[in-house]
């Protein structure tokens, strides 16, 4: 019992530190009309915010992409290795996890969602 009251807080304490991390990134942005596909081109590695939400960085702009679904072993210590076809990042590709100890065991295949971009609130 007293494991499972350790876990839920433990549990707990990531998704506050989670939110607190695209809290953060988000701030003083605007959400606008979510697109389908992004340019390789323009954008680096994602940033992991949870196992749910990854940002691409595309000069002052965040590109915010909820997964369909949650992708089971995605935290800030993985590498995101995505599968592109083409010149172009869109909803329903697949990407997958290697861990940076270098195991190269790769983790689930996991589909992105849309991606919606976030800019700085005009003054």
């Amino acid at each position: 019992m007293i494991r499972s009251a350790l876990l839920v807080s433990a549990l707990a304490t990531m998704v506050a530190s989670d939110s607190k991390d695209l809290d953060k990134a988000l701030a003083g942005r605007v959400a606008g009309k979510p697109e389908t596909c992004l340019s390789t081109s323009r954008i680096g590695s994602p940033q992991v915010i949870d196992d749910h939400t990854l940002l691409y960085r595309d000069g002052g702009r965040i590109w915010r992409n909820d997964l369909p679904d949650a992708c089971p072993g995605l935290d800030d210590d993985v590498i995101v290795v995505t599968e592109v076809f083409g010149s172009q990042l869109c909803r329903g590709d697949l990407f997958y996890t290697l861990e940076r100890s270098g195991l190269g065991i790769p983790g689930p295949r996991c589909r992105l969602g849309a991606f919606v971009p976030w800019d700085k609130v005009a003054k």
